[in-house]
């Protein structure tokens, strides 16, 4: 029996440091010039809204680990003055990444750093027709491109009950441009990396 309670013990705490947890926020991202224009274009995706799910484990003092899932609904976009284009879009992302916090998990409030990867799967969805406005300088179009990611990024969090979890999360997704989604016309050029802000907020449970 007293090895029986042990056991249960030992269980009861490391089943405490898992936790389980949805999010919900927003993303936005700076344009990438389109180069070869005779005019300034930026090309990229537009603010939208972003929710998900994520399960963390914190088996160490100050490090722990957590797999990320948001699904992020991003129009394509092309900009230039006041003239711009549009084009429905949505992203899948899908991350690992390990945390570094800068109190104990004994503490209530744990500040920390957060740096990861995985990847990032961009979709136009909208319809696709002969003319765009701005399609002298890229094409928004209707396909899918699939880009590694690095994230890197800083939180809190916030125990609100004996088991329920705040989180506020900001993190940088950078990629390579999706230059098949959002194609250069001919004689342009659209290179660099995508850094796209993904500001959230969540709740988990531990188990």
């Amino acid at each position: 029996m007293k090895y029986f309670c042990l056991l249960l013990a030992i269980g009861a705490v490391h089943a405490q440091n898992r936790e389980i947890g949805v999010l919900g926020g927003g993303a936005f991202l700076p344009g990438v010039p389109v180069q070869g224009a005779p005019v300034s274009v930026s090309a990229g995706l537009g603010p939208g809204a972003v929710a998900g799910a994520f399960f963390g484990q914190d088996l160490y003092s100050h490090w722990s680990g957590e797999i990320r899932y948001l699904f992020e609904l991003r129009n394509l976009r092309l900009a230039s003055g006041s003239a711009s284009a549009s084009f429905f879009g949505r992203a899948h992302v899908l991350q690992y990444e390990l945390r570094y916090h800068l109190r104990p998990r004994s503490e209530r409030v744990r500040p920390f750093l957060a740096a990861g990867g995985g990847m990032k799967l961009f979709q136009g969805t909208g319809d696709e027709t002969a003319y765009q406005p701005l399609m002298q300088y890229a094409w928004l179009t209707r396909t899918q491109e699939l880009k590694p990611l690095l994230t890197v990024g800083a939180g809190l969090k916030f125990y609100v009950a004996r088991r329920m979890i705040l989180h506020l999360d900001l993190r940088d997704q950078i990629t390579g441009f999706p230059s098949r989604m959002i194609a250069p016309a001919p004689g342009m050029a659209i290179k660099g990396w995508l850094h796209d802000f993904v500001p959230t907020a969540g709740l988990s449970r531990t188990l």
